[in-house]
Order: C-alpha cells, then structure tokens, then sequence
C-alpha cells in the first residue's frame, strides 16, 4: 500500500505520514519549500520498517495558468507511482493558513487563498481519484478544519476556503463512490505544537475553556482518524468529515 500526503515536511503533515506508515504504507512525502524537514520524515517512515520518498511541487500556480496546475498535480503523482507505486491513499493536507485582516481582503489576497490552497486541492483530488478509478478504487482524505464551521477573526479567507473543503468531500464522494473511490475529510481542532501556549496563550486558553476535554487536539490524535478512514474498517464511510477537535463545536453556542 502507498499513501501520498501533501504538506508532510512537519507538524500534522508529518504526524499523518508516520502514522499512515505504522498502517502499512509506504509513503510518498510533499514538501513545497521544506526539503530538510522532509528528509527528516522520510527517515521517520524508514525508520518505522516503510519506504519513503521525498517529493517536491510547488502546487500553488498563478490563477491564469491552470494548464500549469493539471501538470504539476500529474507530474507529482507520476513521480510517487515511479519512486514507489501509485497511491491508493492520498492525504490532502498541505494548505496556507495567514492572517489577513478584514479591510485587506481585496482580490489578491482571496486569489491566494484560491491559487494556494483551495485549487490545489481540488486539482489533486480529481487527479488522483481518475487514477484510483482506473486501478481499482482508493480512498482520498481531505483536512479541513472547524474553521470551516466557525470563522476566527482574521481567518476569513481561511475559513471560507475550509467551508468550501468540506463540501467538495461530499461533492466528490457521491461522484466518485461508484468507481470505487471513497472521500472523507477530518476538521481538526486548535492543534497543539511545541511552544504554541507561549506563542497565543489567549487562544489556546480560550480553546481550553470551549473544549469539552479542556485542551487542544495532539498531531497524532487527528493522524490517527485519518489512518483509520483510509483503511478498510472504514470502507462503509465516504462523504463526511470528521471533527476532532476535543469537543469544542459541542460547546454551548450562547
């Protein structure tokens, strides 16, 4: 088995490769800019008993070049098919995540949320799902976010990206679930890293207070959903996102 994660040079990315690869996969490892953190999680996955590559793209092509965007989604998983096999698996992770205060949201910074993270995704999905079909089936996982329900101030271009992420998991699912594809997502919550409560100690307090388990989420809690949606004791599942997010959208709304 050979899964593909985008955004695997650190932090969740890399959290997902590990733990698709104490799955079984063999692991195709995307990194835009990062190329020591992900050689880093290459030896991780080695390290684990699987095989590994590292693979650069830079997916985030100008908005007037879709032609560009189709090649450089195939190139990417030719060069997965080629280091390792086809992936059945394909975790859409890598997305930008900056704030951008509501007087600049003009059209280039909507057009960077566009061309950097939402397109992308929707290009490598359909990409990688045509593949799948044609082989047999597989199974795509899609990280949103609870963004994509709830909107923090200074997120909107994220969270509306997200909320469009969510959609585009049942959208997909209900076209592709007769050729043998299945789509899922997960929604993440505040997910911790090291130094994050010195970093935004208002946030994650008021994370805290809102989270029905009073914390953040770990890393290896949201890889683990999406280790177990892309395996086969999730095969009746397709078309929904899963929410970890320690309880925070249970929390009261008033």
């Amino acid at each position: 088995m050979t899964a593909l994660v985008t955004g695997a040079s650190g932090g969740l990315g890399r959290a997902l490769a590990l733990s698709l690869a104490a799955g079984g996969h063999d692991v195709g490892v995307h990194h835009r800019t990062d190329a020591a953190g992900a050689a880093a999680t290459v030896r991780d996955v080695e390290a684990a008993g699987r095989r590994a590559a590292a693979l650069h793209a830079d997916l985030d092509v100008p908005l007037d070049d879709p032609a560009g965007l189709d090649a450089a989604c195939a190139d990417l998983l030719d060069r997965c098919a080629a280091a390792l096999a086809p992936p059945d698996v394909v975790v859409l992770s890598a997305f930008p995540q900056h704030l951008v205060a509501w007087e600049d949201l003009d059209t280039a910074a909507w057009d960077a949320y566009l061309s950097g993270g939402l397109l992308p995704t929707a290009v490598l999905l359909h990409a990688a799902a045509e593949r799948m079909a044609a082989t047999g089936g597989g199974v795509v996982v899609l990280v949103g976010s609870i963004e994509g329900l709830r909107a923090m101030p200074g997120h909107a271009p994220y969270a509306v990206s997200k909320a469009a992420v969510h959609h585009l998991v049942g959208a997909a699912a209900h076209a592709l679930g007769p050729r043998g594809v299945r789509v899922v997502g997960v929604a993440p919550g505040l997910v911790d890293r090291p130094g994050l409560a010195r970093d935004w100690p208002d946030g994650v307090s008021r994370f805290r207070a809102a989270a029905a388990l009073g914390r953040p989420v770990t890393p290896e809690e949201v890889a683990a959903t999406v280790t177990f949606l892309a395996s086969r004791g999730a095969s009746g599942i397709t078309g929904t996102t899963v929410t970890v997010d320690a309880g925070w959208s249970a929390a009261p709304g008033w």
